[in-house]
């Protein structure tokens, strides 16, 4: 039985002590979305725990291998060529080939490119991904390096959310390796917009100091509470609704897909969390044109690549203005603002047309 959603006392917390705050506009239009309240929203949780599907795929051969990080490669069927794929550190990349009903890299595969997906493994249990100079230069870089050499040419590259980011610090330091790249929900002037993660983390980074001083890496646990902060009522939002769906839907097996995919995260090395919040959301080095990976500052002027940025006005965890500054700063690019939160651009009902053709036809 799952023990999901994590943290759960958390969760059920937040949801339960949200609504004394909320204002009433907001609670009524809670308790019409889950009419029941708590009970309704246990309810849901305890059907989850419970339910048999377990969202399995064909696992990828392994092409490249490195400490703890693997590309799996997905042949092609068609010769409409290749793209890498570059997922978040700190959720694991099976969202990306999620389930029978949702598997953007076999849906890429369909559309006839080849795709080599990157898994960072347990990056808190590889000694030589302990920050992100070596995340970028010692792993990303040469993998990227062995796909070219592959397929004997450069390649287009997707990166997805902090992926991204980290794809950027790889493409300027290797951009003989990249020709096009899709910038997925990708954060980059991290003090743009209304900053509602950042203003989060304010509050939460502090937890994290014992653990970054004595170079322990940061508890998924930890991560997971911040993120659950940003609307402590989603819970009860979420669990309600899956109370009320048929349990042999195709709509409930993409709701378990996401949620075992949203409690399968991973810890952060100490000095690579360090890294993301001090470097990232408090100093907002990459937005500030001052974000040094290997003596190099990144500047996305200077490269190439004709690049895509996909960025949501629905997206709550990268908002729009943070992704979109990239695209004032590139030389080629463009922006497709699909009408889906960040999760739901890769596993959302209208993902397919919404993010991934538009994506499959800028890659192809």
């Amino acid at each position: 039985m799952r023990t999901g959603p994590h943290p759960l006392p958390i969760h059920i917390g937040m949801a339960t002590s949200a609504w004394p705050v909320m204002s009433e506009a907001e609670g009524l239009k809670l308790a019409e979305e889950m009419a029941g309240g708590v009970e309704k929203m246990l309810r849901g949780i305890r059907k989850y725990q419970e339910h048999p599907y377990k969202p399995e795929q064909p696992e990828l051969p392994v092409f490249w291998e490195k400490g703890t990080v693997q590309v799996r490669k997905c042949e092609a069927n068609g010769a409409a060529g290749a793209v890498v794929i570059i997922p978040s550190l700190i959720n694991r990349s099976s969202i990306l080939d999620l389930c029978e009903e949702r598997s953007f890299t076999r849906w890429l595969a369909q559309q006839g490119l080849t795709v080599y997906l990157l898994d960072w493994g347990d990056v808190s249990k590889d000694a030589e991904q302990d920050d992100i100079d070596t995340l970028v230069l010692q792993r990303l870089v040469p993998a990227l390096q062995a796909v070219a050499k592959e397929e004997g040419a450069s390649v287009p590259a997707l990166g997805y959310c902090m992926g991204g980011t980290l794809l950027l610090g790889a493409a300027a330091h290797a951009p003989e390796t990249v020709s096009r790249l899709v910038m997925l929900a990708v954060p980059w002037d991290f003090h743009a917009g209304q900053q509602d993660l950042l203003n989060r983390i304010k509050f939460w980074a502090p937890s994290t100091t014992s653990y970054i001083e004595a170079g322990m890496p940061l508890p998924v646990e930890a991560i997971q509470t911040l993120f659950a902060s940003l609307d402590p009522a989603m819970a009860a939002r979420k669990f309600a609704i899956f109370d009320d769906m048929d349990p042999n839907s195709d709509t409930a097996r993409l709701f378990i897909a996401v949620e075992d995919w949203l409690n399968d995260g991973v810890a952060l090395p100490a000095q690579v969390a360090k890294h993301c919040l001090e470097q990232w959301f408090f100093g907002n080095e990459p937005g500030q044109g001052q974000w040094v990976v290997g003596g190099k500052t990144i500047d996305p002027a200077l490269i190439d690549a004709p690049t895509l940025v996909v960025t949501s006005k629905k997206d709550r965890l990268v908002e729009y203005e943070q992704a979109a500054a990239l695209a004032a700063l590139m030389k080629h690019a463009e922006i497709l603002n699909p009408a889906c939160g960040h999760i739901g651009m890769i596993a959302g009902a209208r993902s397919i047309e919404a993010a991934w053709q538009p994506i499959a036809d800028f890659l192809k």
